[in-house]
């Protein structure tokens, strides 16, 4: 059995003329077709035959219609193989053999359930890709800013969705793009313009570039994502490791009126070690959250706690991007916060909020905060967000603990 010779198309599945022409030319070169698809097509070689003409009849539901087959195969075509979804492929040697479709207005209403077929594969496949992402359209309507501030601190898991996202684009663009053109066919051949005489442009990128390029962009970014996903967090137990510029829940507490702080958990005496994260373009994040029981002098006991970010990223350009970024996801927060505010829910209406107000402060760049108060509060809470170079921290307390304080001993840290 002869190697077959594989050829890509040069022209879209849709320019029917300039396909059946093509195949000619690989006849009258010896290639003889055997089986053809989207993107190539499978040659048998052998002697070069001149005159071979070839024609292609769109396809019905069925597969192949051997009653079709005979009434052609008597009038000299024989049948060659099937264009995947779109024609049936027809081939003769006959020069007096008549061609198949002699009226282009009887030929245009073959294209009807061909059609129907690209419509329907447009009206399931868009309202997948809506359900598929879903969760990061209604992220991005809430804040436009959520897609940049995700991509900064998971950039890996970012260009993977983002792959996703153009595979299935990928697929959905030649679907508008073959029935565009296939209706302009139909309309063509319905104003009495034979087939003959309708072209279309070849192709400037071959399809399978086309096709295959986002395939290969979906490996790449899934092979970042596995690369780095193992080691994308880890702890911090050893104080050894913390070369970070950090604040701890008992340094705060150093206060007069506190006896001592006792851990959420007595197991664990660090009171919840450091997490350390990274991506390709915030390699070092660091979340600290230590809560505990503050017994104070009276007697009593009140829950305390200190949460601190740090964000070392990979070009210090972009720390006033990710500091908006923050920003706005606290801002939204506290939107759903407001809307989920009621007799049917649990939070307490806010009293006070202030939004982010700039702070001044010689060891930052820049510095802002946000102070709220609910209604069951005694007194407002406050968030600090700010950056250092190439570092973007957030940094507030709860209870008793002194959110001012904190920012004093981080700041002579961060300094050093």
């Amino acid at each position: 059995m002869k190697k077959l010779v594989c050829k890509f198309l040069p022209m879209e599945p849709y320019d029917m003329r300039g396909l059946e022409e093509w195949l000619s030319a690989m006849a009258a070169r010896g290639l003889h077709l055997v089986k053809i698809g989207e993107s190539f097509a499978r040659f048998e070689p052998g002697p070069a035959r001149e005159g071979v003409r070839y024609a292609l009849d769109v396809k019905d539901w069925a597969d192949i219609d051997q009653e079709r087959n005979e009434l052609y195969a008597q009038a000299g075509w024989e049948y060659v193989t099937t264009f995947k979804r779109l024609y049936f492929v027809y081939r003769t040697a006959d020069p007096d053999a008549p061609a198949l479709h002699t009226d282009p207005v009887t030929q245009s209403f073959t294209f009807d359930r061909l059609l129907r077929r690209r419509l329907w594969a447009l009206i399931l496949l868009i309202p997948l890709i809506l359900f598929m992402f879903r969760n990061e359209l209604f992220a991005l309507v809430d804040n436009p800013w959520s897609p940049v501030y995700l991509f900064l601190l998971k950039t890996e898991g970012c260009l993977l969705y983002l792959a996703l996202l153009v595979l299935y684009v990928a697929n959905l663009v030649p679907l508008f793009r073959q029935r565009r053109a296939l209706k302009k066919l139909q309309k063509r051949l319905a104003d009495g313009i034979p087939l003959e005489e309708i072209h279309f442009r070849r192709r400037r990128v071959p399809w399978a570039v086309a096709s295959w390029s986002p395939v290969v962009l979906m490996v790449c970014a899934l092979a970042l994502f596995i690369w780095n996903n193992p080691n994308a967090k880890q702890d911090l137990p050893d104080p050894e490791d913390w070369t970070f510029p950090h604040v701890t829940l008992e340094q705060v507490m150093e206060r007069t009126d506190v006896v001592n702080l006792i851990p959420e958990n007595p197991y664990d005496a660090m009171l919840h070690p450091p997490t350390r994260r990274r991506s390709l373009l915030v390699p070092e994040q660091i979340n600290i959250q230590q809560y505990g029981t503050a017994r104070l002098e009276d007697g009593s006991a009140e829950e305390c706690g200190i949460y601190l970010h740090l964000y070392r990223l990979r070009c210090p350009d972009t720390a006033p991007l990710l500091l908006r970024c923050i920003q706005e996801e606290e801002l939204a927060w506290w939107r759903r916060y407001e809307k989920n505010t009621g007799e049917f829910y649990i939070n307490s209406p806010l009293a006070e909020f202030s939004g982010f107000q700039r702070a001044d402060h010689p060891t930052f760049d820049e510095l802002t905060a946000l102070t709220w108060r609910t209604e069951d509060m005694e007194e407002c809470g406050k968030l600090y967000i700010g950056r250092t170079g190439d570092l973007v921290f957030t940094l507030s307390c709860s209870g008793p603990a002194d959110t001012d304080l904190a920012l004093e001993l981080f700041a002579k840290e961060a300094a050093k």
